[in-house]
C-alpha cells in the first residue's frame, strides 16, 4: 500500500473499500492518468461500478483504448468540492471536499453481458430508469465500442470538513472566517424543441 498511503494529514484519509465505491458512484467523472512514450496523459472520463471493478467506456480507435487494452499502471482521481474554507489568514484558507485516488491495471473486454451491466449503472447511477428507456445500440454502434474494465490494486480516500482551523493569535482579528458551501446538483431538463417538444417528461426526470 505504499503508493496510495496518505502521509500528509493522514487523520483525514480512508481505505474503505465500500466508501469508495460509494463515493465512485456519486461522482460524475473519473481522471484517468497513465504513461505513452515518456508523457503522462490526464483524460477525464465516464465511469461505472459494477462487481468491484471500474469500468471506462471509450471509443474503439481511440488513443486511451489503445494504450489500456492491457496496462498495468493506470490511475483514476476523481474530486469533489464542497465549499471554499476562508479562514482570517491565507495560510489557512482550504476547501472541504472529498477525493480518490485509485491504482491499478486495465484490459479491454468483449464479454456483453458485463458490458451492458457496466452501462447500466454508468446511466442509471445518475437517472434510474434511463438505461431501459433508451435505444440500445445496433451492431454498428456496439462495433464501435470499446468498454475497459479496470482492477483495483490500492487507493486511498482523503476528505475535509468544518470549519477554519485558527491560529489562536488570529481568532480575534476583525475579519470575517467561515465557509462558502458548492452544491453540484441537477436542475430542470431543458427540452430538445426540435425532435421532443410533444414527448412528456419521463418519470425519472420529474423530481429534478
Amino acid at each position: 500500500m505504499d503508493k496510495s498511503k496518505v502521509r500528509r494529514l493522514k487523520e483525514r484519509a480512508s481505505y474503505d473499500l465500500n466508501e469508495l465505491f460509494s463515493f465512485l458512484n456519486k461522482t460524475h467523472f473519473v481522471t484517468v492518468s497513465f504513461n505513452q512514450k515518456q508523457t503522462v496523459f490526464s483524460i477525464p472520463m465516464l465511469h461505472a461500478v459494477y462487481n468491484e471493478k471500474v469500468y471506462l467506456h471509450a471509443a474503439v480507435g481511440s488513443r486511451i483504448t489503445k494504450e489500456l487494452t492491457n496496462n498495468a499502471n493506470v490511475t483514476l482521481s476523481a474530486t469533489d468540492v464542497h465549499g471554499i474554507v476562508l479562514s482570517k489568514s491565507l495560510f489557512h484558507s482550504s476547501m472541504n471536499y472529498q477525493s480518490a485516488v485509485v491504482f491499478g491495471e486495465t484490459k479491454r473486454i468483449d464479454d456483453e453481458e458485463i458490458m451492458y451491466a457496466a452501462f447500466e449503472n454508468m446511466v442509471d447511477r445518475f437517472f434510474k430508469g434511463r438505461f431501459e428507456d433508451a435505444r440500445k445500440p445496433t451492431k454498428n454502434e456496439w462495433l464501435q465500442t470499446a468498454m475497459l474494465e479496470f482492477t483495483i490494486d490500492e487507493f486511498s480516500l482523503k476528505q475535509r470538513t468544518g470549519m477554519p482551523q485558527e491560529e489562536e493569535s488570529d481568532k480575534t482579528l476583525p475579519i470575517w472566517s467561515g465557509v462558502v458551501p458548492i452544491e453540484t446538483k441537477f436542475v430542470t431538463p431543458e427540452v430538445d424543441i426540435e425532435h421532443s417538444s410533444d414527448i412528456d417528461l419521463p418519470d425519472y426526470l420529474e423530481s429534478l
